[in-house]
């Protein structure tokens, strides 16, 4: 338990915990009065000293290899920030008490029932951490319901929530949105003023929560989304749409698509707006819900006569629902430019963090290797759903049930052409129509691939002609220099892969993140593709408003953040964060400029050969860019909060 209150799991905080126990008990057994709430025991003789004793002697050999330093690696040790890892045992722990307590009635002794297992659970986390395992490993729709609404349901977690929750003047209730093929969907309409300022708002943003495509209404998120009311001074209107298995795909993109079109039909005056200036929209979706918003957005460009957004903000969305274990060639090319995600410099190839530089690795493993290799070597790559697979929020086996629930039984899809399941997939002619497009995801979640994927892809479209050009240069590149696989393990190539980043020299070690991202004079040095390149304050930016792509991932972090609003400090500044680009958006705001970008500092602390990489926005959320978030995975950096 301990080690979870620190943020970190780790074995000698296990073997303190385990041995000051015993200290503990052998103090209190040498008293010769029985401690308090002991004292019915005393008449006894020692049997309370008995049965402290037992029990600490039990204690000691559940945790035997701790004190012994025989315990198995940590998988989760550099997987989360101290934070993140906090509030994930804090919802391990009500899941696990939720889930236990699931069919007890009535209702209210369920509440009181799922509280007091969830606290049995925070004190014994191996307990918790092993029920969740079991019942995801056969999750229910029953059990994703329970554990993803219990913030609404129950009474206690309602009123904590609320105890955070940005206060507005005014939360309604409108039904919007019906059409030939699906029926009006409830909306929650939310606004920081007056109704004169209500009536007279010229600005909505119109939000498709996420939940899995078969849970969360928007009372599940009001949290950040009334904090995105009050820094906008918009309209946040949150879309409660019809849910899976009952309503499978595509029903919930037909709703909302249907929501949004009465709303620029009307002018916004089907939710009581007045006046004839032209409303702006904005999109946002989360999780499932961004896989959503791109569904409506391919609506949008595909319909005639109706007005798009004026941008659209995806927080860690679901982009690709073919979960797979590989990537291509191709995307891991798009990720990494030149890169390499490479599974054989670790013992494990499994491994995400902390490589062994010994002999002991796979690559100092090879004797023989194939003649006839690829010109451009491309290393077998797993995607970051199967990276991420000990994710403690988002694990393979809940993507896969979501998925399946979601596609229901009226359709067998090909996932690699129909976008509107799968985003990325999208051809390049709706793409490129795309308006600013903002993307916020975790360094550690296990959709980041699809994230940083899609925004390469609609940057790609935007600018086709350059980026064909670079990217055959980069291409050309990297097979003018290794011809056969023995060749690139001695070229310069592979120095640079297997060493830290480089900084542009010894006077200037700053460096401003735009979007996914390398330095500059990695640029320069190996023609990484346009769609992973940074760009410096005081730069020449695009003309183009349109063609502004933006990519922020947050360090030492996973899925959902933004349901820990009332556990994570982090979340109310990514919160925040968010409500700028929103701002950005509305305002017609969104060229990149110092106050739209993260900055990251790259120094090499004087006694290590490691760089430690400290990434800070003027929200202090900490980021890390796509290129650091590979050489993080690939080489091990330490997390910048351990």
């Amino acid at each position: 338990m301990l080690d979870h209150i620190l943020g970190k799991p780790s074995a000698n905080v296990r073997r303190v915990q385990a041995l000051g126990t015993a200290l503990v008990t052998l103090l209190v057994t040498r008293r010769k009065r029985a401690p308090w709430g002991l004292g019915w025991l005393e008449r006894r003789s020692s049997l309370w000293k008995t049965l402290l004793g037992w029990w600490t002697l039990l204690y000691l050999l559940r945790h035997m290899d701790d004190v012994l330093g025989l315990h198995a690696p940590e998988p989760l040790r550099e997987y989360y920030s101290r934070s993140f890892y906090r509030a994930t045992w804090v919802f391990t722990a009500l899941d696990a008490g939720f889930w236990t307590a699931m069919s007890v009635r009535p209702k209210w002794l369920r509440d009181t029932l799922s509280l007091v297992f969830s606290a049995y659970y925070l004190v014994c986390t191996n307990r918790a951490v092993e029920k969740v395992r079991k019942v995801r490993a056969l999750v229910t729709i029953e059990h994703l319901r329970v554990s993803w609404n219990k913030g609404v349901e129950n009474p206690v977690l309602r009123f904590v929530r609320k105890l955070h929750q940005p206060q507005l003047g005014i939360v309604r209730n409108i039904m919007l949105g019906e059409s030939e093929s699906t029926e009006r969907a409830r909306c929650v309409v939310m606004f920081d003023g007056s109704e004169e300022e209500f009536r007279a708002c010229r600005m909505v943003v119109l939000d498709v929560p996420g939940g899995g495509f078969v849970s969360m209404a928007p009372e599940s998120h009001t949290e950040y989304l009334a904090a995105w009311a009050q820094r906008t001074k918009a309209i946040v209107v949150s879309v409660d749409y019809a849910k899976a298995p009952e309503y499978p795909f595509p029903y919930a993109i037909d709703q909302c698509f249907a929501v949004y079109r009465e709303l620029e039909l009307t002018n916004g005056q089907c939710i009581g707006l007045e006046g004839t200036e032209r409303v702006r929209f904005v999109l946002a979706g989360d999780s499932a819900g961004g896989n959503i918003a791109a569904g409506v957005q391919f609506r949008i460009l595909e319909s005639e006569g109706l007005r798009g957004p004026a941008g659209i903000v995806f927080v860690y969305g679901c982009f690709n629902v073919d979960v797979r274990a590989w990537m291509t060639r191709n995307e891991t090319r798009v990720l990494l430019g030149t890169e390499a995600r490479d599974h054989l410099h670790h013992a494990s190839p499994l491994a995400v963090a902390k490589p062994t530089r010994h002999a002991g690795s796979l690559d100092a493993r090879v004797r023989v290797v194939s003649g006839d290799q690829p010109s451009a070597y491309v290393p077998l790559t797993m995607t970051s759903s199967f990276t991420y697979f000990n994710d403690q929020v988002l694990t393979p086996e809940m993507m896969r049930a979501m998925v399946i629930m979601y596609v229901g039984p009226n359709s067998r899809p090909d996932f690699r052409t129909d976008y509107y399941l799968s985003p990325v997939v999208a051809p390049d002619h709706l793409l490129a129509r795309f308006p600013p497009t903002y993307f916020l995801c975790g360094e550690k979640d296990p959709m980041v691939d699809d994230t940083v994927l899609f925004a390469s892809r609609i940057r790609n479209a935007k600018q086709p002609n350059k980026d064909a050009a670079n990217d055959s240069n980069a291409q050309a590149d990297v097979s003018g220099r290794s011809d056969r696989y023995c060749a690139y393990r001695g070229s310069v190539l592979y120095r640079r892969r297997h060493s830290q980043p480089r900084v542009r020299n010894s006077s200037s070690k700053r460096f401003y993140i735009g979007s996914t991202d390398v330095s500059e004079d990695e640029d320069r040095a190996s023609n990484v593709p346009r769609a992973l390149r940074m760009t410096q304050f005081g730069e020449p930016q695009p003309q183009n408003s349109d063609a502004v792509i933006k990519v922020k991932l947050v360090a030492g972090m996973s899925h959902g953040f933004l349901q820990m609003y009332s556990l994570l400090p982090e979340a109310r500044k990514v919160a925040a964060m968010c409500g700028e680009w929103l701002d950005e958006l509305l305002h017609d705001a969104h060229s990149i400029s110092p106050y739209s970008r993260c900055a990251s500092e790259v120094r090499i602390p004087p006694s290590s050969d490691k760089l430690a990489i400290n990434v800070m926005d003027r929200y202090g959320v900490e980021i890390v860019s796509a290129a650091n978030m590979v050489r993080r995975r690939g080489h091990g950096l330490a997390d910048p909060l351990s």
